[in-house]
């Protein structure tokens, strides 16, 4: 017997807009969008969340994440079923920018090494600092594989920013965090990255990680189009004692909460879609027919109330 179901609130679709609606489910997939005239305009229905940078996944479905990439630095199988992959932050990192990664952790480019996590089929995302020997080469290789080179914890300067992009990189791991900051007359890596349209910038929005200017300076100049929300999210406390951010505490609604002042059609697109297509997952981010149902219902005030991954709710 084929599983039917319908939701019906204010959907909200990075393509299509904002339309009071009726969601019809089949199975795992939406079936039909009905605008319904004078409908509904709660709760709010977006297309789940999706996440690049989640260290500690438990209960992210409960603010309507509906899949992740799990943050680390060894190649182990998850088996969340929500996890979309490894997203490898590191090691191939400069100490210099390491943040809260320690130092310890970190080595050399080793070409075999990226080789054989690659071939696992695990790691869909892979953060290298350029300016490291042999981290072109590696961004390459990267690329080639069929996963995500991203630039981050990085103090390159732009030549070597433009040449990552240029190696394939299409990724920038939390912009401004852990990144050679702006200059008068060293731009670094920043100015590059958000000048060249061939990058998707994660962008960790939680109010603490940047300044409300930070972020939407960023949306200004790369638009929403260009920006995927994450919440490199880590096990509570996540600063240290001197105040020390070691990662974000805040994710999925939480931060579309925050980015939903600059429009909730553009907050689901860097919250869903972006992301989405950047993983190259051409059936999720959006509230259409075809589409997975993964779906995010949330209250006026952005607070979770049902996360639906393949039609179930979880």
């Amino acid at each position: 017997m084929t599983s039917r179901q319908t939701l019906e609130g204010l959907v909200v679709d990075p393509i299509d807009g904002l339309r009071p609606g009726r969601i019809a489910i089949e199975e795992s997939r939406i079936a039909a969008v009905e605008r319904l005239e004078d409908g509904p305009v709660e709760p709010l229905i977006f297309p789940g969340f999706i996440d690049l940078q989640v260290y500690a996944p438990e209960g992210v479905a409960r603010h309507g994440i509906t899949g992740y990439l799990l943050a680390t630095r060894t190649v182990a199988p998850p088996d969340d079923p929500l996890c979309l992959g490894l997203h490898l932050e590191g090691p191939f990192l400069n100490p210099e920018a390491a943040g809260a990664i320690p130092v310890d952790e970190l080595t050399p480019v080793d070409h075999g090494a990226l080789e054989e996590w690659l071939s696992s089929g695990l790691v869909r995302l892979v953060t290298i600092s350029p300016e490291l020997r042999g981290a072109l080469d590696a961004i390459a290789l990267v690329a080639e594989r069929g996963a995500v080179a991203a630039v981050g914890h990085t103090r390159a300067n732009v030549y070597t920013t433009r040449a990552a992009l240029d190696a394939g990189a299409r990724f920038a791991t939390h912009l401004w965090n852990a990144m050679r900051p702006l200059g008068a007359r060293t731009t670094g890596p920043v100015a590059e990255l958000l000048l060249d349209n061939r990058a998707v910038l994660g962008l960790i929005a939680d109010g603490r990680h940047l300044h409300p200017r930070t972020e939407e300076l960023t949306v200004r100049l790369a638009g929403p189009e260009r920006i995927a929300l994450t919440s490199d999210l880590v096990p509570l406390p996540a600063h240290r004692k001197d105040g020390t951010l070691l990662g974000g505490s805040r994710c999925g609604g939480q931060l579309v909460a925050r980015m939903a002042r600059f429009g909730l059609v553009e907050a689901a697109a860097m919250a869903s879609l972006v992301p989405a297509r950047l993983l190259r997952l051409s059936d999720r981010g959006r509230i259409a027919p075809g589409y997975r149902a993964d779906i995010a219902v949330l209250a006026r005030d952005f607070t979770s109330l049902e996360t639906l991954v393949g039609g179930r709710a979880i």
